[in-house]
């Protein structure tokens, strides 16, 4: 299943030779190139110092990794772009791998096999995979942060497993800034021991959340060093709001909700004008920016329903294909391969609804079935992307898709096995 995995997406990356960079791909990689040249972070940002924390750093510093192993880190080549994208078609391998796993903890050997199975071939995670984006590196850790904390319920050592559990949770959280909203799920996942409140029970969880924010405390100590400010770990939420929350959006009648860029709002000019982004510095702009996008919310609160459904329709690719093709090509995928992507969703995610209604999917923990629920829940009143997005998602998806498979099979061989 794996090499089946990994030979679908080197495949992907050798038939598509003209992959170019495009729109968060470009910074990933200036701050890669950045850091495996020994300067840091590179100074994308607004303000005089343009020192920014705006994209979170696990994904720069691995890319940075891979360019400085393959010999890449202070040239300029296409090569160094094929190096990213080998590299995360290996992430994407282990997202398969962990997918077995978790399948393999929840459910049993057979549902496992065949997660891996329609993980390895699920056309939205090879797409992803061949681009260089963070959101493969996020699904792994999430994934494997996820299955370190059901060994550690099962485990005689718990303290360990809930330690490791914590450092994956946090380096997903220096992944994507909604990792923050992992350490819910995942604390409860090591919050069983009876008495609940007694002293066995609440170390697990109590060390899990206290890890987390220690591998996350070095990146907000920097942040704090450079920006002047409190930033966890990233400066993308003002940006986030004020981009959907604001005339433009909100009365287009195309796209209703469809997040956009701040240079393409008028009504914001006064803070994102080229003369007020070189002057105001990054963490303080966010602020700004915080607070408009709140109160143009709060001003308009039956535009925040609207802005939700359409997202979710966007998230089930259900606001037309052309929508869809529009998003996947912000992650350099061309329409023909957008369309294999959405109908594969379609397919699978048919098969999820009937997972969900099978003794099997309804006894899914509800800690595991917070990860996905709450991944929605952080984007979808802001912005939703596919396949982007839904990359954390999609593995649960197949999860379920895999038990509705194996479920069916049973029933099917059961019913042949009767006599007539």
């Amino acid at each position: 299943m794996l090499v089946l995995a990994l030979a679908l997406r080197l495949g992907y990356v050798a038939l598509t030779p003209d992959y170019a960079i495009v729109h968060d791909a470009r910074d990933y990689d200036a701050h890669a190139r950045s850091i495996a040249a020994g300067e840091g972070f590179a100074r994308l940002g607004p303000g005089p110092s343009r020192v920014t924390a705006f994209r979170p750093p696990a994904y720069p510093v691995l890319l940075a990794g891979v360019y400085t192993v393959t010999g890449h880190e202070t040239k300029d080549d296409e090569q160094r772009v094929v190096a990213g994208r080998v590299a995360n078609a290996f992430v994407g391998t282990a997202i398969v791998a962990l997918i077995g796993v978790l399948a393999l903890q929840l459910f049993d050997r057979r549902v496992a096999l065949a997660a891996m199975a329609l993980a390895a071939v699920y056309v939205p995670l090879i797409l992803v995979g061949g681009a260089l984006m963070s959101e493969p590196l996020f699904a792994a850790l999430l994934l494997a942060a996820l299955a370190a904390a059901i060994a550690c319920r099962r485990s005689s050592r718990r303290l360990p497993w809930a330690v490791v559990a914590g450092v994956l949770g946090g380096l997903a959280m220096l992944t994507r800034a909604n990792g923050m909203i992992l350490l819910i799920p995942l604390a409860l996942a090591v919050w069983d021991a009876r008495p609940r409140w007694s002293r066995r029970a609440l170390v697990p969880p109590a060390a899990l959340v206290a890890v987390a924010i220690l591998t996350v405390a070095p990146w907000t100590a920097r942040n704090e060093r450079v920006l002047g400010a409190f930033v966890p770990v990233s400066t993308q939420l003002g940006t986030s709001l004020a981009g959907t929350y604001n005339d433009v959006t909100r009365l287009d009648r195309m796209h209703p909700g469809a997040w956009r860029s701040l240079r393409r709002v008028p009504q914001y000019q006064y803070l994102t004008a080229p003369g007020p982004w070189r002057r105001t510095g990054e963490a303080e702009l966010e602020r700004r920016l915080r607070a408009v996008g709140l109160r143009y919310a709060a001003a308009h609160p039956a535009y925040i329903g609207t802005v939700a459904f359409w997202n979710t329709r966007r998230a089930l690719d259900l606001a037309g294909l052309s929508w869809s093709r529009h998003t996947y090509s912000t992650v350099s995928v061309a329409s023909g391969w957008a369309d294999a992507g959405v109908v594969a969703f379609w397919l699978a995610g048919a098969l999820a609804v009937a997972g969900t209604l099978t003794r099997a999917g309804r006894r899914t923990p509800v800690y595991v079935a917070l990860v996905p629920a709450l991944l929605y829940l952080s984007v979808v009143f802001l912005a939703f992307e596919t396949p982007r997005y839904r990359t954390g998602i999609d593995p649960f998806v197949v999860l379920l898709a895999a038990v509705a498979l194996v479920t069916g099979r049973d029933a099917l061989r059961s019913r042949r096995s009767r006599p007539t």
